[in-house]
């Protein structure tokens, strides 16, 4: 069993990733109390059903009073806000950190905000499937957790982040917040663009029984939450509009490719995408 990282943790958002979180803390006795907060008593208590937390409450003065660590769980257009709400109830010794998947906007307001006891997080552990229910507790093992601690970052608060996503089962790597969002525009949010214009562009096949496999996996992420990814376009608009262009880019050439007949550009196009994907571990 892992050591205790914190006394109590508190949650602010129990969907899926806080209600994993909140899991995997309880099942290896990370923290002696886990409380949620968040807006619906209702679904609150479907989490407490779920083992996610060992508390809950509506109320985030209640939720963060006497927390030695908060995580911020919220869609990333809420993250700030809800910190410049709880700030003034938490003590000075008080970690906090969030999951936000773009990280450069909210490091600079967080840490203006919070100063050295802010560290920025985003596992990579998300799915197009939403809410407590689908939460788990192994969710992050065998998973990165980006950290993008800055200069301001206390080394306390950094190693106490890191120990509990290690702790979770994730590897930890530390990153630039800029380059963390160039690199997820790329592997992370060029992907939903894609799979969400791919279903629009298939949506009047005279054939839907002709779906294949690929197009299935291809589109899996069009069924991600619309309020969330909404939000993570326009908080990394510059990086994604880079990776659109960069995509559109490439398939160009492979367009000129086709149209040309030219056999060899095609296949060696191929067999560079095979080598690269190996190459990610994929």
């Amino acid at each position: 069993m892992a050591e205790t990282i914190c006394e109590r943790l508190c949650i602010v958002g129990v969907g899926l990733i806080g209600g994993s979180i909140g899991m995997g803390a309880r099942r290896r006795a990370l923290a002696k109390q886990v409380v949620g907060v968040g807006r619906s008593a209702e679904r609150l208590q479907v989490a407490l059903q779920a083992g996610a937390i060992d508390s809950a409450t509506t109320s985030l003065q209640e939720g963060v009073t006497g927390a030695d660590m908060v995580v911020v769980c919220t869609p990333v257009g809420l993250i700030v806000p809800t910190m410049r709400l709880f700030q003034q109830w938490i003590s000075p010794q008080c970690v906090v950190t969030d999951v936000g998947s773009v990280k450069s906007s909210i490091v600079r307001q967080a840490t203006d905000l919070l100063g050295v006891r802010f560290v920025g997080g985003h596992p990579m552990a998300g799915s197009e499937q939403t809410g407590v229910h689908n939460a788990r507790a192994d969710l992050f093992e065998n998973t990165t957790w980006a950290l993008t601690p800055t200069e301001q970052t206390s080394p306390e608060a950094l190693q106490k982040v890191s120990a509990l996503a290690q702790a979770l089962g994730a590897q930890v790597i530390t990153a630039d917040p800029d380059e963390h969002d160039r690199a997820v525009a790329l592997t992370s949010h060029l992907p939903h663009a894609l799979a969400l214009a791919l279903v629009h562009v298939a949506e009047n096949t005279p054939y839907p029984q002709l779906i294949g496999g690929s197009f299935r996996d291809g589109t899996r992420v069009a069924g991600s939450s619309p309020e969330l990814w909404r939000d993570i376009f326009l908080f990394n608009r510059e990086h994604v509009l880079w990776a659109i262009d960069e995509f559109i880019g490439k398939l160009q050439e492979v367009r000129s490719a086709i149209a040309e007949e030219d056999a060899e550009t095609i296949q060696r196009l191929f067999t560079e995408a095979h080598i690269l994907r190996q190459a990610f571990g994929l």
